[in-house]
C-alpha cells in the first residue's frame, strides 16, 4: 500500500490509498487537488472512502464522480443521504476491498454520528475523530461517545499510522501542555512538529495526546470543553 497526502482547502486532507496503479481517495474536500495528485502519480481512481458527511470531506466527491464514472462511494449507513453520490454503505465491523487491500470499518460516534474510521495496511484514516495531538469537536454525540470511540482507536497497536483530516498538530500540542505541562512526550512532539505533520501512530497519541489519554469520559469532557475556547 502507497499512501499519497493531498491538502485540501485551508487545512484539510485527503489521502489517495494506492494498491498498483488502482487507489481510493479519503475525504476529498475538493476535486481538483485529487486531480492534480492522481495524474502525478499517475493513478486510477476506484474508490471514495469518507469518514463522515461533513461539506469540507466531501466537496469534491461530486466532480469526482462525474470525471471517474462507476467508482464506489462508500459512507457509514447513517450518512446515506448526508454524504453524495454513496453507493455503499457500511458500518462497524465490515470490510472494502481495493484490490489486495481491505480496510476494516471502525464505527466512531461523537464528532458526528456516522463518523467511521478506514483500518488497512498497517494504517488508519480517522477523520475528524482523531487528530495530531488532538480530536474533533462534539458535535452530534456525546463525550461519552466521543471518549469511547478515541480509546477504540488508541487500541490499535502503537505502530498504526494515524492519517487524520485536518492540520491542526502545532495548536493541538499548545493545549496539551497546557493541560499535561510536566508531560515530557509532550514537550519533545511540540520541539518537533513536521509539515505536513501527517501521519502520527498510535503510539505517538497514546503518549502526547491528552483527549486520548483521558482516563474517563468526564475528565474527556472537560478536557473538550476547554479546549473549545483556548487560546495558545
Amino acid at each position: 500500500m502507497r499512501v499519497i497526502v493531498v491538502p485540501c482547502l485551508k487545512d484539510n486532507f485527503a489521502y489517495l490509498v494506492a494498491d498498483g496503479k488502482r487507489c481510493a481517495v479519503v475525504d476529498p474536500g475538493e476535486a481538483a487537488p485529487v486531480e492534480a495528485a492522481l495524474a502525478r502519480e499517475q493513478l486510477e481512481l476506484a474508490a471514495i472512502w469518507l469518514t463522515h458527511h461533513h461539506w469540507d470531506h466531501v466537496g469534491g466527491v461530486k466532480e469526482l464522480v462525474a470525471a471517474h464514472p462507476g467508482i464506489e462511494v462508500v459512507a457509514h449507513s447513517s450518512d446515506h443521504e448526508r454524504s453524495p453520490c454513496v453507493t455503499k454503505t457500511v458500518d462497524e465491523g465490515d470490510t472494502v476491498k481495493l484490490g489486495a487491500l481491505t480496510a476494516a470499518i471502525i464505527h466512531n460516534p461523537g464528532h458526528t454520528l456516522g463518523a467511521i474510521s478506514f483500518h488497512v495496511d498497517g494504517a488508519v484514516f480517522t477523520g475528524d475523530t482523531l487528530f495530531g495531538a488532538g480530536c474533533g469537536r462534539v458535535f452530534e454525540g456525546t463525550m461519552d461517545m466521543m471518549h469511547a470511540s478515541l480509546q477504540k482507536l488508541a487500541a490499535l497497536p502503537e505502530a498504526t499510522r494515524v492519517y487524520f483530516g485536518h492540520e491542526y498538530t502545532r495548536a493541538n500540542l499548545a493545549f496539551c501542555q497546557a493541560a499535561e505541562p510536566g508531560n515530557a512526550a509532550v514537550a519533545a512532539r511540540a520541539a518537533h512538529v513536521p509539515t505536513p505533520s501527517t501521519p502520527s501512530t498510535i503510539g505517538e497519541e497514546r503518549a502526547s495526546n491528552v483527549f486520548v489519554r483521558a482516563r474517563d469520559a468526564a475528565t474527556f469532557g472537560d478536557l473538550r470543553t476547554r479546549k473549545d475556547t483556548f487560546k495558545a
